[in-house]
């Protein structure tokens, strides 16, 4: 009896080492001006065709287009190579040298790029299993993270929360309250502010059924904040809003099943979407007509890794299991990156994580453009740090 080629390993990689081959040797095939100017109108008519949506979403014609993409990267990278970098002098060499690690470095970051949005997970078609029995389902404790934020978007959110369909006798809400703490409370020039805020809060906490929660002394940031709060509750999940993220009425009821089925499961991320435009959308009028600047991120970049099991926290709008923090000492404080340092950290012990895009599973209310900008700019700066 014949052996199914497909349970020969050594067969796929010698067909895999003959394909990189044959894809090499095309992408260095010299050709004369004539020739390559019919390949260049070849391939934008071929990604014409394959770039529509229709397409795109059968696995051939999107692999093809992935790899039509990285057959023209590295045809470039090699003429480059071979044709431009010609030494006359230092003074000459030395930029040209520059640009050209430059541009590789653009090119392997794109063709990583390439290889990990092979084929984007899409989980917004419906909701995850809900178990028959709803005793099985896991204790959740909603973590609302304030510093400075207005009283009344604390407010918002809470509310929010605590009106989620979930179990009531599952479901605790807590306003994590950084900006009133005690050292905050205990110093001369923010003592009357504080105080004042911490009364609100607990005012506001007591009004709609959910729970107040500050500390000692400010010291992590937020990662400190989330972490003083795991000593003091003990749900199973631990969902996570900044102030200004709203979830809507089925988060919990579309998400929390995922734990459910798979108990190596740590993190399901869900997206940020903004309802008003922000300072420079709102300039250029741009809300309505162009996509905001983190859809690439929410809608490409995460469902692509989402297929690697690499989805990361994001630092709002997710649920975290308890177990797994607790065995990296909770959220990780070492950096400003610290979600996605925590995302490491967990991945790197074996938990799985899952990207959830639908869009309506969190509202980001953007109400004070000033403190919106700094958040911005603070977070073009992580990224740049954790890149480099």
């Amino acid at each position: 009896m014949l052996t199914p080629w497909r349970q020969l390993p050594w067969l796929k990689i010698a067909l895999a080492i003959a394909a990189a081959w044959a894809f090499l040797f095309l992408a260095a095939l010299p050709l004369t001006l004539s020739q390559q100017a019919w390949l260049a109108w070849m391939l934008v008519l071929l990604f014409f065709v394959l770039r529509r949506r229709a397409f795109m979403r059968r696995p051939l014609p999107r692999c093809a287009f992935l790899l039509l993409t990285a057959f023209v990267t590295l045809r470039y990278l090699i003429w480059r190579s071979t044709d431009t970098l010609v030494f006359q002098s230092w003074f000459e060499f030395f930029p040209l040298a520059l640009l050209f690690i430059a541009e590789v470095q653009a090119a392997a970051v794109h063709m990583a790029s390439l290889f990990a949005n092979v084929w984007p997970v899409r989980r917004d078609r419906g909701m995850a299993p809900w178990p028959q029995n709803e005793n099985e389902l896991p204790t959740v404790d909603v973590f609302i993270t304030t510093y400075n934020e207005a009283e009344e978007l604390v407010r918002i959110t809470a509310t929010a929360a605590t009106q989620m369909a979930y179990p009531k006798t599952k479901l605790n809400v807590y306003i994590l309250d950084d900006g009133g703490t005690d050292q905050r409370c205990a110093d001369v020039d923010l003592a009357t502010a504080a105080r004042h805020r911490r009364h609100l809060l607990q005012d506001i906490a007591n009004t709609i059924g959910a729970h107040y929660l500050t500390r000692a002394r400010n010291e992590n940031a937020k990662a400190g904040n989330i972490n003083a709060a795991l000593a003091h509750t003990d749900g199973e999940i631990i969902m996570t809003l900044d102030c200004d993220h709203v979830p809507c009425a089925d988060f919990l009821r579309r998400t929390v099943g995922y734990f459910v089925h798979d108990p190596k499961l740590f993190l399901v991320q869900t997206p940020h979407f903004f309802i008003n435009p922000d300072p420079i959308e709102k300039s250029l009028g741009t809300f309505h007509t162009a996509p905001s600047e983190n859809e690439m991120f929410y809608r490409a970049i995460q469902p692509g890794v989402d297929l690697w099991n690499a989805s990361f926290f994001c630092g709002s709008a997710a649920l975290l299991r308890r177990e797994a923090l607790l065995q990296v000492g909770g959220i990780s404080g070492l950096s400003i990156t610290e979600d996605a340092e925590t995302s490491l950290l967990l991945h790197a012990r074996g938990w799985r994580s899952v990207f959830w895009r639908d869009r309506w599973s969190a509202v980001y209310v953007r109400i004070h453009f000033v403190i919106l900008s700094c958040s911005a700019v603070a977070g073009v700066r992580a990224c740049c740090r954790s890149v480099c």
